[in-house]
């Protein structure tokens, strides 16, 4: 077994362990798999997609997880991200992303676009 209940080490590559436990402790609440589309970064990498400048996933501080399209268990997985300990979230369409970067303004919540 590895370190993680629900998430391999693959998966969470680069992402530092705040994240993962946060993630770990979301599932466990959620009920649900939670994929992750989107991890670390590197800084060119961010760059190819458009990515923020100084973004968190350049930090490992964050992750892009694959969202819900029914309204309830989307909302339910909305709740698990928050009691799991995730100040900062975007939603939106198709993915969240959650972060842990202490230089970016907390609590936050955004709705974002799929791009």
């Amino acid at each position: 077994m590895g370190k993680w209940k629900y998430f391999t080490e693959k998966e969470v590559s680069g992402v530092v362990d705040d994240v993962v436990y946060k993630l770990d402790r979301a599932r466990e609440l959620y009920g649900f798999p939670i994929v992750i589309t989107c991890g670390y970064r590197s800084p060119e990498h961010n760059a190819e997609i458009g990515g923020v400048p100084n973004s968190a996933h350049t930090k490992g501080m964050a992750v892009d997880i694959q969202a819900p399209q029914d309204p309830f268990i989307r909302e339910k997985l909305m709740w698990a991200l928050g009691s799991a300990g995730f100040k900062r979230v975007e939603s939106a369409p198709k993915h969240f992303h959650v972060d842990v970067d202490p230089s970016k303004p907390s609590p936050a919540f955004w709705i974002g676009d799929d791009k």
